[in-house]
């Protein structure tokens, strides 16, 4: 039995049963996919929280994968398709504004432009220095379950050192701004949340950013994702109840483990999400917008529906604490502290040491899927191929 109606617990649910178990997934009356669910919003649109362009859809392609179907058939089905999504306009108070494509090349164009060829320079080799962080993080808390406590470990992952500290080596107040509003895009406003989550910008120009786009190229909500994964599980034999006695297997609903000695950390903010009916501009793909404020990032989705483009806004100016959002990125030690996967119990959910973005929630799923299976069977089925480069996991789609 998998409890958690979450992304997680969705993936787990559709893992298990491809591996031939008989799985009961217990939702509590919450909705399939958790704070990624669609709802109703203006107009009568669906609408959703999930981040309307996709990283790392490596992910999604796994899970589908490993659950029986294939991603790319799933989507042809649906008359949709992955394509690469248009640069990430950002806007500073000053009135400065960058289209920040996800590609090396383009990104290094794009400053350079912007601001000169030595800024352009410096946030290259910063980026780099991140892959190398980035491998650490996906071997720490993605690839395998635990966390580093050795100082080797947080030498790698870079957990002497805070966001600000790599903010402010880019000497350039624009992009600093840029590196120090990721803290509260994870969920923190802490001068010390720590320096690896710069590494979703490694992601972004690693694997790139995608959006759902349906066969006339318009964009399409991203939620439409968690929908096929719901219709693969339902497809597996999975089902779905809102209670149950049985023995839980893998607990996805999200908590913090904690104790007085060892107190957990606080829950994530949770940003403020609004979305409005806008007149249509000509917008056909799915646009991201972010306004860098004195108070926190302001970011916007436009996309285009039958009426108009429907404006989706995550101001994370002044979030709520909010435990479905994961726990709060406050620091090194707060990092350290993340609900461990591996327990009497495997647990997957926004808690966990991948992180609370949707890609980590499918990979935290995964692991708490091996371990139980290996717990029920003595069948080891986690995959053999890790490598970091050359793996699929670095193929674009």
């Amino acid at each position: 039995m998998v409890h958690g109606a979450t992304l997680s617990g969705v993936a787990a649910a559709a893992r298990f049963a491809k591996l031939g178990h008989h799985v009961v997934l217990v939702t509590d009356g919450a909705p399939l996919g958790g704070r990624w669910a669609a709802s109703e919003g203006p107009g009568g649109h669906l609408v959703d929280a999930l981040p309307q362009l996709i990283s790392l859809p490596a992910t999604w392609r796994d899970v589908f994968k490993k659950s029986g179907g294939h991603l790319v058939a799933e989507l042809n089905r649906a008359g949709m398709e992955l394509v690469e999504a248009p640069p990430v306009e950002h806007r500073f108070p000053d009135g400065t504004t960058l289209a920040l494509p996800s590609e090396r090349g383009a990104q290094f164009h794009a400053i350079s432009h912007a601001f000169g060829a030595p800024t352009a320079e410096r946030w290259r080799d910063l980026l780099d220095d991140l892959d190398d962080v980035w491998a650490a993080r996906r071997e720490f808390g993605i690839n395998d379950p635990g966390l580093p406590q050795d100082k080797a470990g947080r030498r790698q992952l870079w957990l002497g050192r805070t966001l600000r500290d790599v903010a402010n080596r880019l000497e350039h107040p624009q992009l600093s701004q840029l590196i120090s509003d990721l803290g509260p895009v994870h969920g923190t406003h802490s001068v010390s949340a720590p320096a690896l989550l710069a590494t979703s910008l490694v992601l972004d120009r690693t694997f790139g950013r995608w959006q759902l786009v349906d066969a006339e190229g318009r964009g399409q909500r991203a939620s439409q994702l968690v929908d096929l994964l719901v219709a693969r599980a339902t497809q597996r034999g999975v089902t779905f109840a809102d209670a149950s006695d049985e023995r839980v297997a893998v607990e996805c609903e999200p908590y913090a483990a904690g104790s007085w000695l060892r107190p957990a950390p606080p829950p994530a903010l949770r940003p403020a999400i609004s979305h409005d009916l806008r007149p249509d501009h000509g917008i056909t793909s799915v646009r991201q917008i972010v306004d860098h404020t004195q108070k926190g990032p302001v970011t916007t989705w436009l996309r285009p529906v039958s009426d108009g483009v429907l404006a989706s806004t995550h101001d994370h100016r002044h979030g709520t604490p909010d435990l479905s959002w994961g726990l709060a990125p406050d620091s090194a030690r707060s990092w350290l502290r993340r609900t461990p996967i591996i327990g009497e119990v495997p647990a997957a959910s926004a808690c966990s040491p991948a992180g609370n973005e949707p890609w980590a929630e499918l990979a935290s799923a995964a692991l708490a899927v091996y371990e139980m299976h290996e717990r029920l069977t003595g069948e080891d089925c986690r995959p053999t191929n890790r490598a970091f480069r050359g793996s699929k996991l670095s193929q674009r789609p």
